[in-house]
């Protein structure tokens, strides 16, 4: 699941943050919610096509860790209000709209897959940047889109979303404590309207996840900068961060014409930039290399793990470099021993199992109920849901006993629900149970759902997963029991229920209301991916 993370931070830049939780209505009044895509040639609140000033291009070469791996442009085109409005008094009435078209493609592959994506962001803003209204669609490689727009409402201080999927429609209010700013921050952060101080902070949206970011905003001092050319050039500098992320710095170049030259970005220990070039050089698609995911953002092993189902114990020594600090939890089979801040050993173990009848043998103890967020109908677990408990009845059968009531269900979703294109969108159990398609983690959400419709608490996990070739781990969402007083992993992407010596787990989840993005729940493994390295410790006699 690393390189659905992955091209979600190069599409959106840092929407895997959020600072300000958006308040989203889990039951908009959808008449009123009409968030179309946008249509600036129609739109009577628009300027009209006349009144269009030209457009202004700017292309850019992506760079990741050296390697050409696409390329992004940028059509700016500004509106000139009519001559009635033009005498307003009110400074922020007179700042001019502008539309900008970000378009957005990048090669990439995993295990020789074709993961290829193109994303197309429309803006409607104020010069200074204040976002009245923006779409997104991105592509994937076999064709399959997602849809995302919203306007601005001020009314309600929200903007009315409205996202489009392969199995329906539906309508969000996402609110915010102010107009944010538009995404696209190299195009408006060194604008001359905006007089601020040296250092200053901004809400800004990012559709990719539809979450509005606090971030901080800082002018640098000028300094020479070497261009791909070969050429020497004075720029001016400007950094940001998200204010919960002050490490995850970007920084914008812009030469004496205040032009976008340069950007550079951290992204899983390495760095992203985007250097300013023409459009034939950007078009020379000759020149891209294809962006392996999968070994970009797994955590190699230099050997496999052997005899799985013999042993009763693995243990690991995991490291970042020693100026970073990491933590893992401890669980049910996975216990961990912090030796220094960026130094953890994980062992993980399994249940004893008895050869006679294979049933999981645990010392005797009065389980205690867990919290009812483990066991209520939510957003996203809607557990109540006539789709959702038809497929629990079918899927668990009449079996009363909760470990094979959770075996059942997980062999039925992964014989009902297929792997399709990924998404970094969160979609009910109810979605998943239409649709019957999504990645590992609409598998683990349906599941999940099941398991409480048929009484058994639940919750998802994220973490890693053991794949043996290459040997490695590689980022997963699997669905947690609680069965007998005990969290039992089951992974319904593979059908199975999991041998906890193969997943090294980084966080879980009830997935309340209170969870806005899918994407956020893979924020923990940013601190890994990329970073860490995973040597295997022999067994302790």
């Amino acid at each position: 699941f690393g390189w659905l993370i992955f091209t979600a931070l190069l599409v959106s830049r840092y929407s895997e943050v959020i600072a300000q939780p958006p308040l989203i209505s889990p039951k908009p009044k959808l008449k009123s919610l009409q968030a179309p895509s946008i249509e600036p040639r129609r739109d009577p609140a628009l300027p009209d096509e006349t009144t269009a000033g030209n457009d202004r291009d700017a292309w850019f070469l992506i760079e990741y860790d050296g390697a050409t791996i696409g390329y992004e442009s940028l059509t700016t085109t500004d509106f000139m209000r009519p001559d009635s409005e033009s005498e307003k008094s009110d400074p922020q009435e007179t700042l001019l709209p502008v539309r900008r078209i970000r378009e957005t493609h990048l090669k990439l592959n995993r295990f020789g897959n074709d993961l290829s994506v193109s994303a197309h962001l429309e803006t409607v803003e104020t010069v200074d940047g204040t976002l009245q209204q923006w779409s997104l669609r991105r592509t994937a490689g076999d064709g399959s889109t997602m849809q995302r727009s919203a306007v601005w409402d001020p009314s309600r201080h929200a903007f009315l979303l409205k996202e489009v999927s392969p199995s329906q429609e539906k309508a969000e209010l996402l609110q915010s404590r102010v107009q944010p700013r538009s995404p696209i921050l190299s195009a408006w952060l060194a604008a001359p309207e905006l007089q601020r101080p040296q250092q200053w902070a901004s809400a800004v949206l990012f559709p990719e996840t539809s979450v509005i970011a606090d971030v901080e905003i800082r002018r640098l001092s000028p300094q020479s900068l070497r261009l791909k050319d070969g050429t020497t050039i004075a720029v001016t500098r400007y950094e940001y961060w998200p204010s919960n992320q002050p490490d995850l710095r970007s920084t914008l170049f812009y030469d004496s014409e205040q032009q976008l030259v340069l950007i550079e970005q951290p992204l899983l220990g390495r760095t992203l930039r985007f250097h300013r070039t023409d459009a034939a050089t950007a078009l020379g698609e000759e020149n891209l290399e294809a962006l392996d995911l999968q070994f970009l953002t797994g955590l190699p092993l230099r050997r496999p793990l052997l005899n799985l189902e013999k042993s009763s114990t693995v243990r690991m020594l995991v490291a970042v470099g020693e100026s970073e600090q990491i933590s893992l939890p401890s669980g049910d089979f996975q216990s961990v021993e912090q030796t220094v801040p960026h130094m953890l050993i994980v062992t993980l173990s399994r249940p004893t199992v008895e050869s006679d009848n294979l049933t999981m043998s645990r010392t005797p103890r009065v389980p205690k109920r867990p919290d009812r967020k483990f066991t209520d109908n939510s957003r996203w677990l809607n557990s109540k849901d006539d789709d959702v408990r038809r497929m629990a009845a079918i899927g668990g059968g009449a079996v009363s006993e909760p470990h094979e009531k959770c075996r059942r269900l997980t062999s039925y979703v992964a014989s009902h629900v297929r792997l399709s294109a990924f998404s970094t969108s969160l979609r009910p159990a109810s979605e998943v149970a239409k649709s019957r398609q999504g990645d590992c983690t609409e598998f683990a959400v349906l599941l999940a759902a099941l398991m409480r419709s048929e009484g058994v608490p639940s919750r998802v996990a994220v973490g890693f997963a053991y794949v043996p070739n290459p040997p490695s781990l590689a980022p997963h969402m699997w669905t947690e029991a609680w069965i007998d007083g005990q969290w039992i992993p089951f992974d319904a992407t593979l059908g199975v229920e999991v041998n906890p010596l193969t997943r090294v787990k980084v966080t879980d989840s009830p997935l309340t209301d209170s969870v806005t993005s899918g994407t956020l729940l893979f924020v923990p493994l940013l601190k890994f991916m990329g970073r860490a390295t995973v040597e295997i410790l022999p067994e302790k006699n």
